[in-house]
């Protein structure tokens, strides 16, 4: 790391960062999976850049081996239509919301590190730029040098030198030869001191290939106008997404889930992209700022063929044995500037005691004006061609790139690798906790007077549960239509004149009775929830229930139970015989038997086969209307 003292202008070597050095200790592999003999910064290799290629290949091949996984997992989820069993929700949701929170947490890091990495960038191009303006002020010297030697000190002493000089002072011969020998010697001194400059301007300053560093800190300057908003608006956009997971998570929203899967299988494509790019770039900073300075003088020489001695002037300038490769120019340019200077002083003195004033002006004032300028200009020159200003503020740039810009890369190249892995949880967990909700029943709103209403008033939630059967729900105000028990003169009918324990007589199609054991104990009815309950007694006559009792002597019974006394009158049905043999299937016995069943005997099944559905009639027995229930 570079350090700077201000109050003394003493700038140390750049020295490589961990995060570099750490970095840079990437195998570098080609495509053979060979390893690179050399790992240096070149990035005009092929090979080099096959590498950077296949490090970046990296988090690419993990994405598509996280979405094969992802879709295999998603098919046996969707797929797996045996597996009903509840499971409680809310473990599995309240991981989701402390994943959400610390990818939110991952995310933030990302933040600090395209932060770092922008102020990194600003402050390497602000290093650059002044590196560029000490370069094109060092060439605007060695210019305006050249430029007032040539256009200003020889040419008004040309017009001397023709013009008023050429009149011999009569008075003083010896102080006429004195003056053209100084003339003289300026012109010679005027072009010994272009000659010495031209090996500084050509070297610093060639109109073919000229130095110029402007574009670098510009191209940067542009691209993190587009990087900076739009890695924090991705950035923002994933922290949206976490928030929109948790947010699901408290409320247990199907929904929001199901939007959380498709947006987080988005955010782990881009997230392993990102990451794809941040190791590539990371990398080959690394390996630059593991040793820039060797890069930056093969660049040098080959972009603005820059010698080796001159670069390594200013790239190694605390170096104690540097030497200024200037020196020797700047120092015939220097004795001659001063020549120049002390015989145009001479010249001044000597033409204005022996010639008149509307002679020399304006000629002889601009050659003593611009000889001033040269040796304000040469004062100029030695200091802009001193390699101090120009290697404190290359190691400013590298610490700029190398300490702050890649310690931000890194972050953001962690950043984007732990989030694309609490993405891929999160879409894991979640898709595995929205594809076990179950949706509630919908209700449809039926009067109580209307006992008739179908089944299909019952709303089948088949979305609720993708993974079995359909769970059908029932309002409570939803009643069956009257449960009926059989009777005489129907198929799996059961009873006679007196008291059967053990056995039933069936009509049969001839119009006799078959008589065949009675089936086992009955079981309840599925409708009992429905809020309909109905018990039978067998008997002669009706009992309280409603049901068959035709007698209250002896040859009255039910089935396991004795009938209760009541005062209340049935309806019954008589068959040929003229006896009461089955009650009715209208609504009073049905009811009768509901109220009996609530005030005593509430756990008796209901018996026959059918369960105490409507049995079917068959074609001897007498056709029932509508009017018979009433």
């Amino acid at each position: 790391m570079s350090v700077t003292h201000v109050t003394h202008h003493i700038q140390s070597e750049y020295q490589p960062t961990l995060w570099a050095v750490l970095l840079h200790q990437v195998p570098h592999v080609n495509i053979t999976f060979h390893r690179l003999e050399d790992e240096r910064f070149r990035p005009d290799s092929e090979l080099y850049l096959e590498s950077l290629g296949i490090i970046g290949s990296v988090p690419a091949a993990w994405l598509i081996l996280t979405l094969i996984v992802l879709l295999i997992y998603l098919l046996t989820r969707c797929c797996d239509t045996k597996n009903n069993k509840k499971r409680k929700s809310r473990p599995i949701r309240c991981c989701l919301s402390f994943f959400s929170l610390v990818c939110c947490s991952a995310l933030g890091a990302g933040f600090y590190g395209n932060h770092v990495f922008h102020s990194g960038a600003e402050q390497f191009s602000q290093s650059m730029v002044h590196m560029d303006r000490l370069i094109q002020h060092a060439q605007k010297q060695v210019k305006s040098f050249n430029d007032v030697l040539q256009k200003e000190v020889e040419h008004n002493l040309n017009n001397l030198y023709d013009g008023a000089f050429q009149a011999d002072i009569k008075q003083d011969k010896a102080a006429h030869f004195e003056l053209m020998e100084h003339s003289d010697f300026i012109f010679y001194n005027v072009t010994d001191g272009l000659k010495a400059m031209d090996n500084i301007r050509l070297k610093i300053y060639d109109p073919k290939t000229p130095i110029s560093i402007g574009p670098i800190p510009k191209s940067v300057l542009n691209a993190e106008v587009l990087r900076w908003p739009v890695t924090m608006s991705l950035l923002g956009l994933f922290s949206l997404f976490c928030l929109l997971l948790f947010i699901g998570a408290i409320v247990h929203s199907r929904a929001t889930l199901i939007v959380f899967s498709v947006c987080g299988l988005f955010s782990i494509i881009l997230l392993w992209l990102l990451a794809s790019i941040y190791v590539t770039m990371a990398v080959a900073l690394a390996d630059f700022c593991y040793k820039p300075t060797p890069w930056v003088q093969l660049a040098l020489n080959h972009s603005f063929n820059l010698s080796d001695d001159i670069s390594r002037y200013y790239l190694r300038c605390n170096e104690h044995s540097k030497q200024d490769p200037f020196q020797n120019a700047l120092r015939e340019s220097q004795r001659a500037v001063f020549d120049i200077e002390e015989s145009v002083n001479r010249v001044n003195t000597i033409a204005k005691q022996h010639y008149k004033e509307n002679q020399l002006n304006p000629s002889l004032a601009n050659l003593v004006e611009a000889s001033a300028n040269t040796v304000t200009l040469m004062g100029d020159l030695n200091n802009s061609l001193k390699c101090d200003p120009l290697y404190r503020f290359y190691n400013d740039a590298l610490v700029a790139a190398c300490d702050q810009g890649l310690f931000g890369l890194f972050v953001m190249l962690v950043s984007a690798s732990v989030c694309a892995l609490f993405f891929t949880i999160l879409v894991w967990c979640n898709s595995h906790t929205w594809i076990y909700f179950k949706h509630k029943g919908k209700y449809v709103k039926v009067e109580d007077q209307d006992p008739y209403m179908p089944l299909s008033t019952i709303d089948r939630g088949g979305r609720g549960s993708s993974m079995g059967a359909p769970i059908y729900q029932r309002s409570r105000t939803i009643h069956t239509p009257p449960q009926t028990p059989p009777y005489h003169g129907t198929l799996n009918g059961h009873g006679t004149l007196g008291s059967l324990p053990q056995h039933g007589h069936i009509l049969s199609k001839n119009g006799t009775m078959e008589q065949k054991p009675l089936p086992g104990p009955p079981t309840l009815h599925a409708g009992v929830g429905y809020g309909h309950i109905g018990t039978l007694n067998r008997g002669v006559g009706m009992g309280p229930q409603g049901f068959m009792n035709p007698g209250h002597g002896a040859h009255s019974g039910t089935l396991g139970r004795p009938p209760k006394p009541s005062m209340q009158s049935g309806y019954a049905t008589y068959g040929n015989n003229g006896a009461a043999a089955t009650m009715t299937l209208g609504r009073r016995g049905h009811y009768a038997s509901l109220r009996a069943a609530r005030a005593g005997d509430t756990d008796l099944p209901l018996l026959g086969p059918n369960q105490g559905q409507y049995a079917t009639l068959s074609k001897g027995c007498k056709t029932l209307e509508s009017s018979d229930f009433y």
